[in-house]
């Protein structure tokens, strides 16, 4: 039995790693410059600043089964490895679209990447808070809309309220998108609306 758990758990760390690999490979792949050998003295300087910045802000997302494995085989992952993206947040993403929906809002394709895109601010840490909401920082001339910072369980009450059987009053709504993002900390929610 000791063996097979053994086997189990070298197989487990083996795909993990195997992931880690993959990420690794691709992600150094789009770093590298196209013609290194023609760069002038300021871009070598510039490209070895990028270069740091990009180490120091360096995360990878693995598939999901990877975090699976190294829970299941209490397999220690590195630092640069993304925690993973918490259920509640596509839940609550989903609770919101379902909600701003009964209030007569449309969904937008455009005002959906546009929320996406404010909810990768807020992860990245360039978006302001007041309390526990914020703007984004990117399509104001078009629109308007929220992003929450969120704990999981301040996510989990969200999801909560917003599933709430009771009345809602139906308005003329305009356009809108709704999206996450997780920086391992906080969930954020960006809600977004075209303008009418």
């Amino acid at each position: 039995m000791n063996s097979f758990r053994r086997v189990s758990r070298l197989s487990a760390t083996a795909a993990v790693a195997a992931s880690l690999s993959a990420a690794l490979s691709v992600s150094a792949a789009q770093a590298a410059p196209a013609n290194f050998s023609s760069a002038q003295p300021q871009e070598l300087n510039q490209l070895s600043s990028q270069a740091a910045e990009q180490i120091n802000s360096f995360e990878i997302e693995l598939p999901a089964q990877a975090y699976d494995l190294a829970k299941q085989y209490n397999v220690q992952l590195p630092g640069f490895i993304k925690k993973p993206t918490p259920a509640v947040a596509n839940e609550l993403v989903g609770a919101t679209h379902a909600h701003l929906l009964k209030q007569g809002h449309h969904e937008d394709a455009n005002a959906k990447n546009i929320a996406q895109e404010w909810a990768n601010q807020a992860a990245a840490g360039k978006v302001t808070f007041h309390g526990n909401v914020g703007d984004g920082l990117t399509h104001l001339e078009e629109g308007s809309g929220n992003i929450y910072k969120l704990t999981e369980q301040e996510a989990k009450d969200r999801v909560n309220w917003l599933n709430r059987d009771v009345p809602v009053t139906k308005a003329d709504g305009t356009g809108f998108g709704v999206a996450q993002a997780f920086d391992g900390t906080h969930v954020y929610v960006a809600e977004y609306f075209f303008n009418k």
